[in-house]
Protein backbone atom coordinates (compact mmCIF):
# COMPACT_ATOMS: atom_id res chain seq x y z
CA UNK A 1 0.00 0.00 0.00
CA UNK A 2 1.51 3.31 -1.08
CA UNK A 3 1.40 6.44 1.09
CA UNK A 4 -1.00 9.19 0.07
CA UNK A 5 1.93 11.45 -0.77
CA UNK A 6 2.45 9.33 -3.89
CA UNK A 7 -1.03 9.94 -5.25
CA UNK A 8 -0.61 11.62 -8.67
CA UNK A 9 -1.06 15.37 -8.85
CA UNK A 10 -1.72 17.58 -11.89
CA UNK A 11 1.43 18.89 -13.50
CA UNK A 12 2.70 22.34 -12.59
CA UNK A 13 3.31 24.32 -9.44
CA UNK A 14 0.86 25.27 -6.72
CA UNK A 15 0.57 28.68 -8.35
CA UNK A 16 -0.14 27.10 -11.73
CA UNK A 17 -2.82 24.88 -10.17
CA UNK A 18 -4.43 27.91 -8.56
CA UNK A 19 -4.46 29.89 -11.79
CA UNK A 20 -5.91 26.99 -13.76
CA UNK A 21 -8.52 26.49 -11.05
CA UNK A 22 -9.57 30.15 -11.11
CA UNK A 23 -9.54 30.43 -14.91
CA UNK A 24 -11.75 27.42 -15.60
CA UNK A 25 -12.43 25.16 -12.64
CA UNK A 26 -14.31 22.43 -14.48
CA UNK A 27 -11.64 22.19 -17.17
CA UNK A 28 -8.94 22.04 -14.50
CA UNK A 29 -10.53 18.93 -12.98
CA UNK A 30 -11.16 17.30 -16.33
CA UNK A 31 -7.51 17.90 -17.26
CA UNK A 32 -6.37 16.54 -13.88
CA UNK A 33 -8.26 13.31 -14.58
CA UNK A 34 -6.69 12.96 -18.04
CA UNK A 35 -3.23 13.69 -16.62
CA UNK A 36 -3.43 11.56 -13.48
CA UNK A 37 -6.01 8.84 -13.97
CA UNK A 38 -8.68 7.47 -11.66
CA UNK A 39 -7.37 9.05 -8.47
CA UNK A 40 -5.49 12.32 -7.99
CA UNK A 41 -4.71 14.90 -5.31
CA UNK A 42 -4.79 18.69 -5.38
CA UNK A 43 -3.99 21.54 -3.08
CA UNK A 44 -5.72 24.83 -3.80
CA UNK A 45 -5.32 27.82 -1.45
CA UNK A 46 -8.50 28.17 0.59
CA UNK A 47 -9.56 24.59 -0.13
CA UNK A 48 -6.60 22.65 1.25
CA UNK A 49 -5.50 19.13 0.34
CA UNK A 50 -8.10 16.96 -1.36
CA UNK A 51 -8.14 13.52 -2.96
CA UNK A 52 -10.54 12.94 -5.87
CA UNK A 53 -11.75 9.69 -7.41
CA UNK A 54 -12.88 9.39 -11.02
CA UNK A 55 -13.88 5.74 -11.50
CA UNK A 56 -17.03 3.88 -10.55
CA UNK A 57 -15.00 1.19 -8.77
CA UNK A 58 -13.45 3.75 -6.43
CA UNK A 59 -16.79 5.51 -5.99
CA UNK A 60 -18.36 2.25 -4.83
CA UNK A 61 -15.50 1.67 -2.38
CA UNK A 62 -15.97 5.18 -0.95
CA UNK A 63 -19.70 4.94 -0.57
CA UNK A 64 -19.55 1.50 1.04
CA UNK A 65 -17.26 2.67 3.84
CA UNK A 66 -18.97 3.06 7.25
CA UNK A 67 -19.31 6.50 8.81
CA UNK A 68 -16.76 5.52 11.47
CA UNK A 69 -14.18 5.42 8.65
CA UNK A 70 -15.45 8.09 6.23
CA UNK A 71 -17.60 10.84 7.71
CA UNK A 72 -20.18 12.46 5.49
CA UNK A 73 -21.83 14.81 7.96
CA UNK A 74 -18.94 15.87 10.18
CA UNK A 75 -17.75 18.68 7.95
CA UNK A 76 -16.63 21.46 10.27
CA UNK A 77 -14.78 23.97 8.14
CA UNK A 78 -16.89 23.05 5.10
CA UNK A 79 -20.32 23.76 6.56
CA UNK A 80 -22.47 26.87 6.87
CA UNK A 81 -24.61 25.45 9.68
CA UNK A 82 -23.33 28.21 11.97
CA UNK A 83 -25.40 30.57 9.80
CA UNK A 84 -28.36 28.45 8.61
CA UNK A 85 -28.84 26.51 11.85
CA UNK A 86 -27.48 23.31 13.32
CA UNK A 87 -29.07 19.89 13.35
CA UNK A 88 -30.11 19.39 9.71
CA UNK A 89 -29.96 15.88 8.25
CA UNK A 90 -26.97 16.59 6.00
CA UNK A 91 -24.88 17.48 9.07
CA UNK A 92 -25.51 14.15 10.82
CA UNK A 93 -23.83 10.78 10.48
CA UNK A 94 -24.51 7.14 11.26
CA UNK A 95 -27.79 5.98 12.87
CA UNK A 96 -28.90 9.55 13.65
CA UNK A 97 -28.50 10.49 10.00
CA UNK A 98 -30.37 7.43 8.78
CA UNK A 99 -33.19 8.00 11.25
CA UNK A 100 -33.59 11.61 10.12
CA UNK A 101 -33.58 10.60 6.44
CA UNK A 102 -36.44 8.25 7.20
CA UNK A 103 -38.34 11.20 8.66
CA UNK A 104 -37.78 13.39 5.59
CA UNK A 105 -38.23 10.74 2.91
CA UNK A 106 -42.06 10.51 2.92
CA UNK A 107 -42.29 14.25 2.18
CA UNK A 108 -39.58 14.41 -0.47
CA UNK A 109 -39.77 11.13 -2.38
CA UNK A 110 -41.15 10.82 -5.90
CA UNK A 111 -44.83 10.19 -5.01
CA UNK A 112 -44.83 13.12 -2.58
CA UNK A 113 -43.08 15.39 -5.07
CA UNK A 114 -45.64 14.62 -7.78
CA UNK A 115 -48.35 16.15 -5.60
CA UNK A 116 -46.78 19.58 -6.20
CA UNK A 117 -46.76 19.56 -10.02
CA UNK A 118 -49.67 22.01 -10.40
CA UNK A 119 -48.11 24.49 -7.97
CA UNK A 120 -44.72 24.28 -9.68
CA UNK A 121 -46.27 24.80 -13.12
CA UNK A 122 -48.18 27.87 -11.95
CA UNK A 123 -44.99 29.34 -10.44
CA UNK A 124 -43.16 28.78 -13.73
CA UNK A 125 -46.01 30.28 -15.74
CA UNK A 126 -46.10 33.41 -13.57
CA UNK A 127 -42.37 33.95 -13.94
CA UNK A 128 -42.42 33.30 -17.69
CA UNK A 129 -45.22 35.86 -18.09
CA UNK A 130 -42.85 38.49 -16.63
CA UNK A 131 -40.10 37.90 -19.20
CA UNK A 132 -39.68 41.00 -21.42
CA UNK A 133 -40.52 40.36 -25.06
CA UNK A 134 -37.70 41.26 -27.45
CA UNK A 135 -35.27 42.18 -24.68
CA UNK A 136 -32.16 40.47 -23.35
CA UNK A 137 -32.11 39.21 -19.76
CA UNK A 138 -30.05 36.76 -17.64
CA UNK A 139 -31.90 33.47 -17.52
CA UNK A 140 -30.24 32.07 -14.40
CA UNK A 141 -31.80 34.56 -11.99
CA UNK A 142 -35.38 33.88 -13.04
CA UNK A 143 -34.88 30.09 -13.04
CA UNK A 144 -33.35 30.27 -9.57
CA UNK A 145 -36.46 32.17 -8.48
CA UNK A 146 -38.71 29.46 -9.95
CA UNK A 147 -36.77 26.79 -8.06
CA UNK A 148 -36.78 28.79 -4.82
CA UNK A 149 -40.50 29.58 -4.92
CA UNK A 150 -41.25 25.95 -5.78
CA UNK A 151 -39.30 24.68 -2.76
CA UNK A 152 -40.90 27.20 -0.38
CA UNK A 153 -44.33 26.23 -1.72
CA UNK A 154 -43.55 22.58 -0.98
CA UNK A 155 -42.39 23.34 2.56
CA UNK A 156 -45.32 25.69 3.31
CA UNK A 157 -48.03 24.21 1.13
CA UNK A 158 -51.14 26.33 0.78
CA UNK A 159 -49.33 29.61 1.49
CA UNK A 160 -50.54 32.50 -0.66
CA UNK A 161 -48.33 33.22 -3.71
CA UNK A 162 -47.57 36.76 -2.50
CA UNK A 163 -46.31 35.42 0.84
CA UNK A 164 -44.23 32.78 -0.96
CA UNK A 165 -42.61 35.56 -2.98
CA UNK A 166 -41.92 37.56 0.17
CA UNK A 167 -40.17 34.59 1.76
CA UNK A 168 -38.32 33.86 -1.48
CA UNK A 169 -37.10 37.46 -1.83
CA UNK A 170 -35.96 37.48 1.79
CA UNK A 171 -34.10 34.19 1.45
CA UNK A 172 -32.57 35.19 -1.89
CA UNK A 173 -31.17 38.37 -0.32
CA UNK A 174 -29.81 36.32 2.59
CA UNK A 175 -28.30 33.78 0.19
CA UNK A 176 -26.72 36.16 -2.32
CA UNK A 177 -25.58 38.90 0.07
CA UNK A 178 -25.18 36.82 3.20
CA UNK A 179 -24.23 33.21 2.55
CA UNK A 180 -21.97 34.18 -0.36
CA UNK A 181 -20.02 36.59 1.83
CA UNK A 182 -16.39 35.52 2.44
CA UNK A 183 -17.04 36.08 6.14
CA UNK A 184 -19.25 32.98 6.28
CA UNK A 185 -16.44 30.58 5.34
CA UNK A 186 -13.59 32.40 7.10
CA UNK A 187 -14.01 32.52 10.90
CA UNK A 188 -11.31 35.16 11.33
CA UNK A 189 -13.55 37.59 9.41
CA UNK A 190 -16.54 36.98 11.67
CA UNK A 191 -16.14 40.14 13.73
CA UNK A 192 -18.91 42.69 14.11
CA UNK A 193 -17.44 46.20 13.90
CA UNK A 194 -20.84 47.84 13.56
CA UNK A 195 -23.43 48.51 10.83
CA UNK A 196 -20.90 48.97 8.03
CA UNK A 197 -18.90 45.79 8.70
CA UNK A 198 -19.50 42.75 6.42
CA UNK A 199 -20.20 40.33 9.27
CA UNK A 200 -22.75 42.71 10.82
CA UNK A 201 -24.62 42.83 7.50
CA UNK A 202 -24.57 39.03 7.25
CA UNK A 203 -25.94 38.66 10.77
CA UNK A 204 -28.65 41.27 10.10
CA UNK A 205 -29.85 39.35 7.05
CA UNK A 206 -29.63 36.10 8.99
CA UNK A 207 -31.83 37.44 11.80
CA UNK A 208 -34.46 38.72 9.36
CA UNK A 209 -34.56 35.39 7.51
CA UNK A 210 -34.66 33.23 10.62
CA UNK A 211 -37.42 35.36 12.10
CA UNK A 212 -39.63 35.23 8.99
CA UNK A 213 -39.26 31.49 8.48
CA UNK A 214 -39.72 30.81 12.20
CA UNK A 215 -42.97 32.79 12.12
CA UNK A 216 -44.14 30.76 9.13
CA UNK A 217 -43.35 27.52 10.95
CA UNK A 218 -45.20 28.70 14.06
CA UNK A 219 -48.21 29.74 11.98
CA UNK A 220 -48.26 26.33 10.36
CA UNK A 221 -48.07 24.56 13.72
CA UNK A 222 -50.85 26.75 15.13
CA UNK A 223 -53.02 25.93 12.10
CA UNK A 224 -52.33 22.26 12.67
CA UNK A 225 -53.86 22.54 16.12
CA UNK A 226 -57.05 24.04 14.66
CA UNK A 227 -59.38 21.09 14.20
CA UNK A 228 -61.93 23.24 12.35
CA UNK A 229 -59.52 24.17 9.55
CA UNK A 230 -56.63 21.70 9.47
CA UNK A 231 -53.87 21.99 6.84
CA UNK A 232 -53.23 19.28 4.27
CA UNK A 233 -52.41 15.85 5.63
CA UNK A 234 -49.06 15.88 3.79
CA UNK A 235 -47.98 19.26 5.20
CA UNK A 236 -44.15 19.27 5.41
CA UNK A 237 -43.81 21.25 8.65
CA UNK A 238 -46.48 19.29 10.47
CA UNK A 239 -44.98 16.03 9.31
CA UNK A 240 -41.63 16.98 10.81
CA UNK A 241 -43.19 18.31 13.99
CA UNK A 242 -45.23 15.15 14.55
CA UNK A 243 -42.40 12.71 13.78
CA UNK A 244 -41.25 10.61 16.72
CA UNK A 245 -37.63 9.51 16.98
CA UNK A 246 -36.24 6.33 18.49
CA UNK A 247 -35.67 8.06 21.82
CA UNK A 248 -39.34 9.01 21.98
CA UNK A 249 -38.67 12.68 21.34
CA UNK A 250 -39.45 14.89 18.38
CA UNK A 251 -37.77 17.60 16.34
CA UNK A 252 -37.33 20.99 17.97
CA UNK A 253 -38.55 24.11 16.16
CA UNK A 254 -34.92 25.11 15.61
CA UNK A 255 -34.17 21.79 13.89
CA UNK A 256 -37.21 22.08 11.61
CA UNK A 257 -36.00 25.55 10.64
CA UNK A 258 -32.47 24.23 10.04
CA UNK A 259 -33.84 21.44 7.81
CA UNK A 260 -35.79 23.91 5.67
CA UNK A 261 -32.92 26.39 5.29
CA UNK A 262 -30.46 23.58 4.53
CA UNK A 263 -32.73 22.19 1.81
CA UNK A 264 -33.14 25.68 0.35
CA UNK A 265 -29.38 26.25 0.36
CA UNK A 266 -28.64 22.93 -1.32
CA UNK A 267 -31.61 23.01 -3.66
CA UNK A 268 -32.54 26.37 -5.05
CA UNK A 269 -29.29 27.48 -6.73
CA UNK A 270 -28.25 24.04 -7.97
CA UNK A 271 -31.71 23.34 -9.36
CA UNK A 272 -31.97 26.79 -10.97
CA UNK A 273 -28.44 26.61 -12.35
CA UNK A 274 -29.04 23.12 -13.76
CA UNK A 275 -32.18 24.27 -15.55
CA UNK A 276 -30.26 27.23 -16.96
CA UNK A 277 -27.44 25.06 -18.30
CA UNK A 278 -29.91 22.60 -19.81
CA UNK A 279 -31.91 25.33 -21.52
CA UNK A 280 -28.67 26.79 -22.85
CA UNK A 281 -27.82 23.44 -24.40
CA UNK A 282 -31.32 23.16 -25.89
CA UNK A 283 -30.94 26.59 -27.49
CA UNK A 284 -27.69 25.53 -29.17
CA UNK A 285 -29.09 22.12 -30.16
CA UNK A 286 -32.38 22.91 -31.90
CA UNK A 287 -32.80 19.32 -33.04
CA UNK A 288 -32.93 18.18 -29.41
CA UNK A 289 -35.39 20.94 -28.52
CA UNK A 290 -37.59 19.97 -31.48
CA UNK A 291 -37.64 16.32 -30.40
CA UNK A 292 -38.46 17.34 -26.83
CA UNK A 293 -41.36 19.48 -28.01
CA UNK A 294 -42.57 16.64 -30.18
CA UNK A 295 -42.72 14.32 -27.15
CA UNK A 296 -44.47 16.97 -25.04
CA UNK A 297 -47.04 17.70 -27.74
CA UNK A 298 -47.72 14.01 -28.25
CA UNK A 299 -48.23 13.25 -24.56
CA UNK A 300 -49.79 16.51 -23.33
CA UNK A 301 -51.84 17.53 -26.35
CA UNK A 302 -53.18 21.06 -25.90
CA UNK A 303 -53.25 20.78 -22.11
CA UNK A 304 -50.80 21.65 -19.36
CA UNK A 305 -48.31 19.26 -17.85
CA UNK A 306 -49.76 17.24 -14.97
CA UNK A 307 -48.37 14.75 -12.49
CA UNK A 308 -49.70 11.80 -14.48
CA UNK A 309 -47.60 12.85 -17.48
CA UNK A 310 -44.17 12.81 -15.80
CA UNK A 311 -43.55 9.04 -15.73
CA UNK A 312 -44.39 8.93 -19.45
CA UNK A 313 -41.89 11.55 -20.68
CA UNK A 314 -38.65 9.58 -21.12
CA UNK A 315 -36.98 12.04 -23.49
CA UNK A 316 -37.59 14.95 -21.12
CA UNK A 317 -35.94 12.97 -18.35
CA UNK A 318 -33.02 12.06 -20.62
CA UNK A 319 -32.56 15.74 -21.54
CA UNK A 320 -32.37 16.68 -17.86
CA UNK A 321 -29.89 13.92 -16.98
CA UNK A 322 -27.74 14.94 -19.94
CA UNK A 323 -27.83 18.57 -18.83
CA UNK A 324 -26.74 17.50 -15.36
CA UNK A 325 -23.93 15.42 -16.84
CA UNK A 326 -22.69 17.87 -19.44
CA UNK A 327 -22.82 20.98 -17.28
CA UNK A 328 -22.05 20.26 -13.61
CA UNK A 329 -23.05 22.89 -11.07
CA UNK A 330 -20.69 21.48 -8.45
CA UNK A 331 -17.15 20.19 -8.78
CA UNK A 332 -17.48 17.37 -6.25
CA UNK A 333 -20.13 15.02 -4.89
CA UNK A 334 -20.10 12.53 -2.01
CA UNK A 335 -17.63 14.58 0.02
CA UNK A 336 -16.12 12.62 2.91
CA UNK A 337 -13.58 13.23 5.67
CA UNK A 338 -11.29 10.31 6.58
CA UNK A 339 -11.72 9.40 10.27
CA UNK A 340 -9.66 6.19 10.21
CA UNK A 341 -6.86 5.27 7.82
CA UNK A 342 -8.56 4.22 4.60
CA UNK A 343 -7.08 2.14 1.75
CA UNK A 344 -8.27 3.32 -1.66
CA UNK A 345 -6.93 2.69 -5.14
CA UNK A 346 -3.67 1.24 -3.78
CA UNK A 347 -3.01 4.21 -1.47
CA UNK A 348 -3.47 4.61 2.26
CA UNK A 349 -5.30 7.83 3.10
CA UNK A 350 -4.44 9.30 6.52
CA UNK A 351 -6.93 10.64 9.04
CA UNK A 352 -8.16 14.11 8.12
CA UNK A 353 -7.94 13.66 4.34
CA UNK A 354 -10.79 15.27 2.41
CA UNK A 355 -12.10 12.84 -0.19
CA UNK A 356 -14.67 13.39 -2.94
CA UNK A 357 -16.01 12.06 -6.22
CA UNK A 358 -14.72 14.31 -9.01
CA UNK A 359 -18.06 14.60 -10.75
CA UNK A 360 -16.87 16.66 -13.76
CA UNK A 361 -14.23 14.01 -14.53
CA UNK A 362 -16.56 11.07 -13.98
CA UNK A 363 -19.00 12.67 -16.41
CA UNK A 364 -16.50 12.81 -19.28
CA UNK A 365 -15.34 9.19 -19.13
CA UNK A 366 -15.67 7.76 -22.61
CA UNK A 367 -16.28 4.27 -21.26
CA UNK A 368 -19.43 5.59 -19.58
CA UNK A 369 -20.51 8.24 -22.09
CA UNK A 370 -19.29 7.91 -25.70
CA UNK A 371 -18.36 11.30 -27.20
CA UNK A 372 -18.65 12.85 -23.73
CA UNK A 373 -18.12 16.47 -24.83
CA UNK A 374 -21.26 16.38 -26.96
CA UNK A 375 -24.75 17.15 -25.64
CA UNK A 376 -26.63 13.96 -26.42
CA UNK A 377 -29.70 12.81 -24.45
CA UNK A 378 -29.09 9.43 -26.08
CA UNK A 379 -26.58 8.84 -23.29
CA UNK A 380 -29.62 8.27 -21.05
CA UNK A 381 -32.68 7.77 -23.24
CA UNK A 382 -33.95 4.24 -22.68
CA UNK A 383 -30.92 3.38 -20.54
CA UNK A 384 -30.36 3.01 -16.80
CA UNK A 385 -28.03 5.43 -15.05
CA UNK A 386 -24.50 4.04 -14.62
CA UNK A 387 -24.38 2.63 -11.09
CA UNK A 388 -22.30 5.00 -8.98
CA UNK A 389 -22.67 8.00 -11.29
CA UNK A 390 -25.01 10.65 -9.91
CA UNK A 391 -25.06 14.45 -9.75
CA UNK A 392 -26.92 14.00 -6.46
CA UNK A 393 -24.17 12.03 -4.75
CA UNK A 394 -24.58 8.49 -3.53
CA UNK A 395 -24.39 6.18 -0.57
CA UNK A 396 -25.97 7.08 2.78
CA UNK A 397 -25.49 10.82 2.15
CA UNK A 398 -27.13 11.01 -1.28
CA UNK A 399 -29.24 14.14 -1.71
CA UNK A 400 -32.54 13.81 0.15
CA UNK A 401 -34.22 16.21 -2.27
CA UNK A 402 -33.23 14.47 -5.50
CA UNK A 403 -36.78 13.41 -6.48
CA UNK A 404 -38.20 16.85 -5.73
CA UNK A 405 -35.45 18.57 -7.74
CA UNK A 406 -36.15 16.32 -10.72
CA UNK A 407 -39.87 17.10 -10.58
CA UNK A 408 -39.19 20.84 -10.40
CA UNK A 409 -36.85 20.66 -13.40
CA UNK A 410 -39.18 18.50 -15.46
CA UNK A 411 -42.20 20.72 -14.90
CA UNK A 412 -40.39 24.03 -15.34
CA UNK A 413 -38.43 23.01 -18.44
CA UNK A 414 -41.47 21.43 -20.09
CA UNK A 415 -43.50 24.58 -19.41
CA UNK A 416 -40.79 26.85 -20.82
CA UNK A 417 -40.29 24.68 -23.91
CA UNK A 418 -44.01 24.85 -24.70
CA UNK A 419 -44.66 28.49 -23.82
CA UNK A 420 -41.83 30.54 -25.34
CA UNK A 421 -39.18 30.83 -28.03
CA UNK A 422 -35.83 31.95 -26.63
CA UNK A 423 -32.61 32.86 -28.40
CA UNK A 424 -29.13 32.79 -26.90
CA UNK A 425 -27.75 36.34 -26.69
CA UNK A 426 -24.09 35.76 -25.84
CA UNK A 427 -21.29 34.20 -27.87
CA UNK A 428 -19.08 32.60 -25.20
CA UNK A 429 -20.64 30.47 -22.48
CA UNK A 430 -18.44 29.16 -19.69
CA UNK A 431 -18.89 28.21 -16.03
CA UNK A 432 -18.17 30.75 -13.31
CA UNK A 433 -18.21 30.16 -9.59
CA UNK A 434 -20.71 32.12 -7.49
CA UNK A 435 -19.17 31.21 -4.09
CA UNK A 436 -20.56 27.65 -3.83
CA UNK A 437 -21.93 26.58 -7.20
CA UNK A 438 -21.24 27.08 -10.89
CA UNK A 439 -23.48 28.96 -13.29
CA UNK A 440 -23.04 30.35 -16.82
CA UNK A 441 -21.08 33.57 -17.18
CA UNK A 442 -23.32 36.64 -17.50
CA UNK A 443 -26.15 34.51 -16.13
CA UNK A 444 -26.74 33.08 -19.64
CA UNK A 445 -28.13 36.01 -21.58
CA UNK A 446 -31.19 35.17 -23.68
CA UNK A 447 -33.80 37.11 -25.63
CA UNK A 448 -37.49 36.27 -25.66
CA UNK A 449 -38.38 36.09 -29.34
CA UNK A 450 -42.06 35.21 -28.99
CA UNK A 451 -44.63 33.46 -26.85
CA UNK A 452 -46.07 30.22 -28.16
Amino acid sequence: MKPSTEIPRPKGSLLAHSLRFVNNTMQFYEDAYHECGDIFATRIPGLGNWVYVCSLELVHAMQAAPCTVLAGGDMDGFSISHVTGRGATSHLDGPAHQERREVLEPSLNAPASLRHVDDIRRIAERRIAEWPLGRTFPLVLTLQKIALEALITVFFRGTAPDRVRQLADLYEDFSFKGLRSPTVSHPFLQIDFGPLSPWHRVKKRQRATLQAFTEEIENRLAAGANAANPPAADDFVLHLARARLANGGGLAREVILAEILDLLFQGHEMTGNSMTWTLGELLTHPEVLARLRQELDAKLGAGDIESAHLPDLPYLEAVIWEGLRRRPTNLATSVRRVKQEFPLGGYLLPVGTMLAVCYPALSVREDLFPHPKSFDPGHFHGKPLPAGWSPFGGGPHACTGRDLAMVVMKVALATIARKVELKLAQEVVRPVRNAYYYEPNQGLLVRLEKRR
